[in-house]
Parts: structure tokens; sequence; C-alpha cells
């Protein structure tokens, strides 16, 4: 679903890693790997109007309440 006032919406299915424990100060690829819970899908959103009127920072087209919705 597209937010309000939003006149060119961008949806993207990404893989999204599911963090199964704390992961402070890890000093190896192993140790980061061994904290991964699983994965899932996300569909993540932009709202490409905001992003080009911030002068193309993301920070300001990423917060909407249907954007980046986890799955299945």
């Amino acid at each position: 679903m597209a937010p309000r006032r939003s006149i060119e919406t961008d949806k993207e299915v990404e893989l999204a890693i599911v963090v199964g424990r704390t992961a402070r100060y890890l000093e190896s690829t192993d140790e980061a790997i061994g904290c991964i819970g699983g994965y899932s899908i996300s569909n993540d959103g932009s709202k490409r109007g905001c992003q080009a009127e911030s002068g193309g920072q993301w920070d300001n087209s990423k917060p909407c309440e249907t954007f980046n919705s986890p799955g299945p």
C-alpha cells in the first residue's frame, strides 16, 4: 500500500537476515554467521519523491508504516 501523497513509490524484494542472539564485538566472520537465526523475505519500499526532495538521502523516503513488512 502506497502512503498518501506518494507520487512515485518503488518496491523491492530483499533477503532479510534474522539475528538469533546478541551479536556484539564479534571478532570474525564465523562468529557473525553463528548469530544468524534464520532468513526471511522483506518487501522494501521507497517514496522516491521524498528522496529527491531531500537531496537523494534515503532516510526521508523509507519510514512509511507499510514499507519493509517482513514475511512470510
